[in-house]
């Protein structure tokens, strides 16, 4: 799956959550900025050992998605489509951080950065 795809599959995926799982949420919540940077910080990490953009969103959403689920089955806790939603976007702002910042340059090996100056 190209990487537009599984964007655009994922964003499909937590608009059709939402609407199902409307509850008392605000999107501008304190713990929203907590979904965002810890998934933007997972993204960048994630890119940094795939350099692939499809892959990297994957593992730096997974977190949140599991999170979720999680909180779903707890006693009152909710599935947060809007939480999701931060992580989705952090994600993704993240693994794009990372391809423009890392590119393809490998971090361990042979890389610019093991190069003599």
């Amino acid at each position: 799956m190209k990487y537009p795809q599984a964007l655009q599959t994922t964003a499909l995926l937590i608009l059709l959550l939402s609407s199902h799982l409307v509850h008392a949420d605000a999107w501008t919540g304190k713990d929203k900025s907590l979904h965002f940077g810890v998934s933007a910080a997972l993204g960048v990490a994630a890119y940094a050992q795939t350099h692939d953009r499809t892959k990297a969103f994957a593992w730096a959403i997974a977190p949140g998605v599991l999170k979720e689920i999680a909180d779903s089955q707890s006693d009152g806790n909710q599935f947060s489509s809007k939480d999701l939603a931060w992580d989705a976007l952090g994600a993704f702002v993240g693994v794009q951080a990372g391809h423009w910042v890392i590119g393809n340059q490998q971090i361990a090996g042979n890389n610019i950065l093991s190069q003599p100056c």
